[in-house]
């Protein structure tokens, strides 16, 4: 159960590293800033400097979420605690995408539903 667990964290992790891309570096591409429900480029360019923050917060998550799947075993102290909260973080703000924009769901359950089943996960393998 652990390995999914890693795997799941991994997935979020590496899912976050793209979104960071998206936001932080191909931000002005029509094609990106699209996706984020930004249609008009003079729009886009007034919020780059959000979606640059945005984009860095998604990218630490993504470090937490990898780094707790990396060294799940080898730094069994911390590491767990660090996949757990960066999970519950990304899953936190899915649940905030689908219920502030409903509109986004889809987007919100593909972010929020790989995280909150690695926390279910673990804690079931710890508890269960």
């Amino acid at each position: 159960m652990i390995l999914a667990v890693r795997i799941l964290a991994a997935i979020v992790g590496l899912l976050h590293v793209w979104i960071f891309i998206m936001e932080s570096v191909l931000w002005m591409r029509p094609r990106i800033h699209r996706r984020f429900g930004v249609t008009d480029t003079k729009l886009a360019e007034a919020m780059k400097g959000v979606f640059l923050n945005q984009g860095f917060y998604n990218l630490f998550l993504a470090i937490g979420a990898l780094y707790g799947a990396i060294f799940f075993e080898i730094h069994s102290c911390h590491a767990p605690a660090i996949l757990a909260f960066s999970c519950l973080s990304v899953f936190g703000a899915g649940l905030v995408l689908l219920v502030s924009k409903p509109a986004m769901a889809r987007a919100a359950i593909i972010q929020g539903l790989p995280p909150l089943i690695a926390v279910v996960l673990y804690f079931i393998s710890i508890y269960g």
